[in-house]
């Protein structure tokens, strides 16, 4: 844990920086960030978020996947981050669990990777719960049923979109679940920490079953 709060503070570090700079908002309403490696080395590449009172519609822009591997895109919010440790800088190592924070990450898109550039879109709406990831680690005894929560503040969530490998591209209905789950074609545990962070480029999937979260971008939400 205390690896992932590293990482969380240097990349929050980075967030706040470029949010301050004035360039991480384009509107009210629309936001980019770049995307790290999740052992803090930059990626080549862009990320936007758009809320609307709707729900939230993401765009991955990134580079150095592997092809024929397959990648899911998930949405991780802070539904109120307020009530976070460092109220409106949320760290997942320290905030998960947090009574009052409603953190949980929604899946969000997945396709096999076909190319050194990767553009990978989806959408979360407002109210949902059967996209959560939450809700699959539940299912296996992973997660307690009430970590399991609908996005009901699109405008001030703070979001992180992350990037989950899952190797490579398997076929039939584990090809199918290794695009559209968290836990699809993957042999537990994680590479990376406790909660599937790749820490090194060693732990980036390379065979099949193996599975870790390599990249990861932080949107705050717009300012007053």
């Amino acid at each position: 844990m205390k690896t992932i709060k590293r990482l969380f503070v240097l990349v929050a570090a980075s967030g706040l920086a470029f949010l301050s700079s004035g360039a991480a908002v384009a509107s009210d309403h629309v936001s980019s960030s770049p995307p790290f490696w999740t052992f803090g080395a930059p990626v080549a590449g862009d990320t936007r978020l758009i809320r609307s009172p709707n729900g939230l519609t993401a765009q991955f822009k990134t580079t150095g996947l592997t092809a024929g591997h397959v990648v899911t895109l998930w949405i991780m919010f802070f539904d109120n981050p307020e009530a976070c440790l460092v109220p409106g800088a949320c760290n997942p190592a320290v905030d998960i669990g947090r009574p009052g924070v409603r953190f949980d990450f929604h899946y969000a898109g997945g396709h096999v990777v076909n190319g050194n550039r990767t553009t990978i879109t989806g959408h979360l709406q407002a109210g949902e719960t059967s996209t959560s990831g939450w809700a699959e680690l539940v299912e296996i005894g992973g997660a307690p049923p009430f970590f399991v929560t609908p996005l009901t503040n699109p405008s001030g969530a703070q979001v992180i979109l992350a990037l989950h490998s899952h190797g490579p591209a398997q076929t039939g209905q584990t090809l199918a679940d290794q695009m559209s789950s968290y836990l699809g074609g993957c042999v537990l545990p994680f590479l990376g920490d406790a909660g599937g962070f790749a820490q090194s480029s060693a732990d980036i999937p390379a065979l099949p079953g193996e599975c870790s979260t390599i990249q990861l971008a932080l949107h705050f939400p717009a300012a007053d």
